[in-house]
């Protein structure tokens, strides 16, 4: 049986580009066009993969809003928000130690 670091299952799915991006952009509810927009340049198939693998980690929730215009918001679960605590301590130490005067 092999044995792994728990970074290396974490790295296995957030090391994609634009995963933790898309982590950070929802940290509200947000629909699938706000999110293209607000990520500029990914392409809506990369988008559709990478929600689709936060879902199936349990990362985020998707749901159907059956309004007048019937649509689909993506939001963290407990699991993601737990995440989000995280991402900021990784982006609190790389202000501290890859910035110009770190350097």
């Amino acid at each position: 049986m092999k044995l792994t670091c728990p970074i290396e299952k974490a790295a296995s799915f957030l090391g994609a580009k634009w995963t933790l991006e898309i982590i950070y952009f929802l940290q509200e509810p947000r629909r699938f066009c706000e999110l293209q927009e607000l990520l500029g340049g990914i392409n809506p198939v990369t988008l559709t993969q990478r929600l689709k693998l936060l879902e199936a980690e349990g990362i985020l929730n998707r749901e159907v809003v059956p309004d007048a215009q019937r649509h689909v918001e993506y939001e963290l679960t407990a699991k993601g928000k737990d995440l989000v605590a995280v991402y900021q301590d990784l982006s609190m130490w790389v202000s501290r130690w890859y910035t110009e005067e770190a350097h």
